[in-house]
């Protein structure tokens, strides 16, 4: 059993380790046949063998990447004042990553590759 995510979040110091350690565990209740590996180098949950979240922690930020293009999986993600990127969401100190956004970008994505 793949637990690269699970040695991942080990390894990081708080406050990041129990935001990123909430945004799997909610993850992982949306989308239970979700699986810990790798995608695009990243530690992941994977759907189906393909890509289906990733959390890091950066030098500035949590980055979120849905790997998908979020103008097309989540296009409110820009009315919650979040920042974003083309293909991620950046949660500074003290933000939190809506759970309805949340949800509804791992539920577009599981349909995504299920109709792929």
């Amino acid at each position: 059993m793949s637990n690269e995510v699970e040695i991942y979040v080990a390894g990081l110091a708080e406050p990041e380790r129990s935001v990123i350690a909430a945004i799997y565990s909610s993850a992982r209740s949306v989308v239970p046949a979700a699986v810990e590996g790798v995608s695009y180098g990243m530690p992941a949950l994977l759907y189906k063998g393909k890509g289906l979240i990733a959390v890091m922690s950066t030098k500035n930020h949590i980055g979120v990447y849905p790997f998908a293009n979020l103008a097309e999986l989540e296009p409110t993600v820009v009315g919650v004042g979040l920042e974003t990127t083309k293909g991620s969401i950046h949660l500074r100190p003290g933000q939190d990553l809506p759970s309805d956004l949340l949800e509804r970008m791992l539920l577009r994505r599981v349909a995504w590759i299920d109709g792929a």
